[in-house]
């Protein structure tokens, strides 16, 4: 059998986004498609599957008006507080495992102001494992990389992160300013 390759993967996307606009429709398409993705780590090449010294590592792997493809590196305890992607999105495990928790939200969610978060699951994310995030309201979550190893990711958005202001949310719910990171190029 073939490995479902990067390539393949953008082009399936590209097709998805082309003709549908509906963020739950895209996921749901997507979603297996990543998932193959995901259990061909080579796909994603050497250089985007390690962490620089002393960071998480984000890395750049297709960029698109309608998509973008990154890697993401936890290193050993990373995480992610609580925070939302203004933006429909996945997140595809490639190697070893992360933990995800999913909230969900009541309130305003407009900078300071107030929201209610209720955990609504707390997962173990094995390889080729996916998780959708389908905005507005089954977007938040938060991640924790729990083991002595680094866990590889694939994220897929409908809209650039580097430099989107998006928002976190504080112990009282009080919503903050979140800005991306930039990512490296492969």
């Amino acid at each position: 059998m073939t490995m479902y390759t990067l390539k393949q993967f953008v082009d399936d996307l590209d097709a998805i986004t082309a003709t549908e606009g509906d963020p739950a429709v895209i996921t749901a398409k997507t979603a297996p498609l990543l998932k193959r993705l995901c259990l061909n780590p080579d796909a994603i090449p050497a250089e985007c599957r390690t962490a620089p010294a002393g960071q998480r590592g984000r890395y750049m792997l297709h960029r698109a008006p309608r998509f973008n493809v990154t890697s993401v590196i936890w290193r050993p305890g990373d995480e992610a507080d609580s925070h939302d992607h203004e933006t429909w999105g996945l997140v595809g495990v490639v190697e070893n495992e992360i933990q995800e928790t999913r909230y969900t939200s009541s309130g305003r969610r407009d900078l300071g102001g107030r929201v209610t978060l209720g955990v609504k699951e707390v997962l173990r994310h094995k390889p080729g494992a996916v998780s959708m995030l389908v905005p507005p309201h089954d977007e938040i979550h938060a991640m924790y990389n729990p083991t002595k190893r680094d866990t590889v990711e694939i994220h897929v958005y409908g809209k650039d992160l580097a430099g989107l202001q998006r928002h976190t949310f504080g112990e009282d719910g009080t919503v903050k300013s979140l800005v991306s990171s930039k990512y490296m190029n492969c």
